[in-house]
């Protein structure tokens, strides 16, 4: 890695994990490249902290006018996290007067798991209803409350309630392969069946999660999902670490293994636990389902990870001209998608195919003559 990719991981560290590495002075050009790099990986309110936890530190020469702008996006930050739990609250709520189950998925439980939830950059806010009678009556209050209700595809509907954007699910998570997601789908509906719900408070609401285990399970597949599609950031593998440190001791990684092995992700767990350890200074210990014999080299992930620049090529549609030929609209994108199909091939065979091919499909679907 060079300078300024040191430079963030360790203030990254050291805001999340509380790692104390040395920071190295830079340029004024570099500390500009560092906040870019921060806030196309959803993770600047928590370098920030780093950078907090450095004041003083030699290297620590931070630009004023760079730290000032850093310090108004972590304030801007707080205020959506502040605001977002209290329309959460509310909505679940709702949900609840109407004798209803929702289950809160990803980020707004996410962030209970975090030092200063409020730094955790948060997004859509996601809820689940396990049963379909629970589901249609949600959908009908939704339709009949909320504004801008789009319905995004069988499992999903999308709506703007409260100025704040939300997603019923009908599915916790989904895979592209057919035969994989049926797995997936059965270990879901058994899990959440016959184990104990677990809670956490969204402001002064209770609320339902996922199990300790099958959390870090869908976790682990939704990383692996943005591994195939659209690149990773750093936010999600940051999630996973939090959750590893947090609720790790209540995760039955006995159970979490036999999951991995029907699902085939033995390789790109390993590989995400592979990233953990590059990045975060994890060790194998901390990391049950990492396998060395499957560990390779994590240049190339590692890579592509500290690149992501929150430009991911996803139109790749095709038009049909006035001959039979057809061509690609984005021919980058497209390169884009056959080139990062290819590299992790190998990580997930399975997945990679069917999802290739699925977005393959989706873009013929769209042919103009």
């Amino acid at each position: 890695m060079e300078l300024t990719e040191r430079n963030f991981i360790r203030l990254l560290c050291c805001g999340i994990f509380g790692s104390d590495d040395t920071i190295e002075p830079m340029s004024y050009w570099k500390w500009q490249r560092l906040f870019r790099m921060s806030l196309n990986h959803g993770v600047s309110a928590l370098v920030y902290d780093g950078i907090e936890n450095h004041n003083g530190d030699f290297g620590m020469n931070i630009p004023d006018d760079i730290r000032d702008s850093w310090k108004t996006n972590v304030k801007e930050i707080e205020q959506f996290s502040r605001n977002t739990t209290g329309s959460t609250a509310n909505l679940i709520r709702q949900f609840q007067k109407d004798q209803l189950r929702p289950i809160i998925l990803k980020g707004a439980s996410m962030a209970t798991l975090y030092p200063t939830p409020e730094h955790r950059t948060g997004g859509d806010c996601d809820i689940l209803f396990l049963y379909e009678p629970q589901a249609a009556k949600a959908d009908e209050w939704v339709r009949a409350n909320a504004s801008r209700v789009e319905q995004k595809d069988n499992y999903t509907l999308a709506y703007l309630w409260d100025g704040m954007m939300v997603e019923n699910h009908r599915q916790m998570s989904r895979l592209t392969n057919i035969w994989l997601n049926r797995r997936l789908q059965n270990i879901i509906d058994k899990e959440t069946r016959c184990c104990d719900s677990t809670y956490v408070y969204i402001g002064d609401i209770r609320v339902e999660t996922p199990s300790p285990t099958l959390s870090l399970l869908m976790e682990l597949v939704r990383i692996a999902r943005y591994i195939v599609n659209d690149g990773l950031k750093l936010k999600q593998l940051v999630d996973l670490g939090v959750m590893l440190r947090t609720i790790g001791a209540k995760v039955d990684f006995v159970k979490l293994q036999n999951w991995i092995d029907m699902l085939h992700m033995q390789k790109i767990t390993t590989m995400e636990g592979t990233l953990l350890m590059t990045l975060f200074d994890f060790t194998d210990d901390e990391l049950p389902f990492f396998n060395p014999r499957l560990s390779s080299d994590a240049t190339m992930p590692t890579t592509d990870l500290l690149t992501f620049n929150g430009k991911t090529p996803n139109e790749w549609y095709f038009t049909q001209g006035t001959d039979i030929f057809v061509s690609s609209r984005n021919p980058k994108a497209l390169m884009w998608h056959i080139s990062r199909a290819a590299r992790y091939f190998r990580y997930y065979p399975l997945e990679v195919t069917t999802s290739f091919i699925h977005s393959f499909s989706h873009s013929l679907s769209h042919i103009e003559e």
